[in-house]
């Protein structure tokens, strides 16, 4: 299993919007909005860095308001 953090820079006035989406994919684990150069941070749960790449690609990064993502994977 491959455990990821993603920070997420949406379009002003949409951080809402894409919270309720990104809360919908069965990867996401955990999504809450912040404050600062990032507007979303989620954790993502995923078998592989290929569902991983393809879970950001695929869907993340194809949320219309989705400016931005930074992907940090975390080790345990």
């Amino acid at each position: 299993m491959v455990v990821a953090f993603v920070s997420v820079r949406v379009e002003p006035g949409m951080d809402g919007a894409v919270l309720s989406k990104v809360k919908t994919f069965k990867e996401v684990k955990e999504a809450i909005s912040t404050y600062g150069m990032y507007d979303l941070l989620l954790k993502v749960e995923v078998g592989s860095l290929n569902d991983l790449d393809r879970f950001i690609f695929e869907n993340l990064r194809k949320i219309p308001s989705v400016k931005e993502t930074v992907t940090v994977i975390a080790r345990g």
